[in-house]
C-alpha cells in the first residue's frame, strides 16, 4: 500500500492525530466518533486548519482567502467554541480520520466507542513531540501508551512493540509498526483533496 502513515510526522510538524477503524464505512465511522454524516463539509487540509485557527484566534482569521463562507461555517456548527475539525476518508478496509493540531481522536472513550465490533487504532503527536498510541478491540482498550514507554508482555490481542526501546525515533518506529501490522495508510495527496469533514464537540 502506497504512502503509509509515517509521512505524517514531517508534514504535520505542529501536531496531529489520526485514527483508523476497520471494516466500516466512512459514514459509520463518523457516527462512531460522535459526528453526523448529514452535517459535513468537503474541505482540504488548508481549509480545515484555517477554520480551526479562526475558532481560536478570530482576530487573525482570513477565511475568504481559503474560499470559505463565515455564515455557512457558523450555520453548520464549524465555528462553535471548542469545535474539533476532523477530516475523514476510507482506503482499503479502513476508514480514517485526521485532525491537525488537536488530539480528540486519541481520547480513550472515542477509541472504545469507535471499536465496537471491530478494531480502532490511533496515533497522536503534539507540537512538543509528545506522542500517544491507542489500540482498541470491540469496545475494550487493549493498549494506550507513550511510544517512549511501550507496553511489555505477550498479550496476543495487544500491540507488541518491544523494539521501540532501542529506537532513536520511537514515534516513527511505532508508525512503521502500525503500517506493517494493520496495512493502514493515508495518501499524501489527501492533504490537497477535499475530504468529508465534520465538526465535533467534546
Amino acid at each position: 500500500m502506497s504512502d503509509g502513515v509515517n509521512w505524517l510526522l514531517d508534514s504535520y510538524s505542529e501536531g496531529f492525530c489520526v485514527a483508523f477503524c476497520e471494516g466500516v464505512t466512512q459514514e459509520e465511522f463518523i457516527r462512531r466518533i460522535g459526528g453526523d454524516p448529514a452535517h459535513t463539509l468537503m474541505l482540504t487540509r488548508a481549509q480545515a486548519e484555517a477554520i480551526n485557527l479562526a475558532g481560536r484566534y478570530p482576530e487573525m482569521s482570513d477565511l475568504e482567502y481559503y474560499d470559505l463562507d463565515d455564515d455557512e461555517l457558523r450555520e453548520s456548527g464549524f465555528m462553535e467554541p471548542g469545535a474539533e475539525i476532523v477530516r475523514t476518508g476510507r482506503i482499503s478496509e479502513w476508514a480514517f480520520a485526521i485532525q491537525s493540531f488537536g488530539a480528540f481522536l486519541s481520547e480513550s472513550q472515542i477509541a472504545r466507542q469507535g471499536s465496537h465490533g471491530t478494531r480502532y487504532v490511533s496515533f497522536g503527536r503534539t507540537v512538543n513531540m509528545a506522542a500517544w498510541v491507542q489500540y482498541a478491540i470491540d469496545g475494550e482498550l487493549m493498549n494506550s501508551f507513550d511510544p517512549l514507554h511501550p507496553p511489555r508482555g505477550r498479550s496476543l490481542a495487544g500491540l507488541q512493540i518491544n523494539e521501540l526501546g532501542n529506537s532513536d525515533d520511537p514515534a516513527s518506529a511505532v508508525l512503521a509498526h502500525l503500517e506493517e501490522r494493520f496495512h493502514i495508510a493515508i495518501p499524501i495527496d489527501a492533504d490537497e483533496q477535499s475530504l468529508l469533514t465534520i465538526s465535533l464537540r467534546r
